[in-house]
């Protein structure tokens, strides 16, 4: 199962704890997991344990254009720097999408 989590909630929201944990067990699982983090959760850039989601084989991709709108951290390793054209890909090619707002 193909599942992508998109996350509008920043650095200190609830929802991010609950998203990397969800994120770590839909890899853990076998599932192909994308997240894709746009508005506040730019800010997700910042926090330690949603970067090693990367390493965890988690497909992380940042809309570039709230990223530099907020002037989170750019050039992270892992992390794909993208555009509200790749999400709206994703919804379409995932079987399941969990959005925390």
């Amino acid at each position: 199962m193909k599942i992508l989590l998109l996350l509008h909630k920043g650095f200190s929201s609830p929802s991010a704890e609950s998203a990397v944990k969800i994120a770590r067990a839909a890899v853990d699982a076998g599932h192909e997991t994308q997240v894709f983090v746009m508005a506040d959760g730019v800010t997700l850039l910042a926090r330690e344990d949603f970067l090693l989601l990367a390493g965890h084989g988690v497909a992380v991709t940042v809309c570039d254009h709230n990223r530099a709108q907020l002037k989170a951290p750019e050039k992270v390793e892992g992390v794909k720097y993208g555009s509200q054209y790749d999400l709206a890909g994703y919804i379409q090619d995932f079987d399941r999408v969990v959005s925390f707002t």
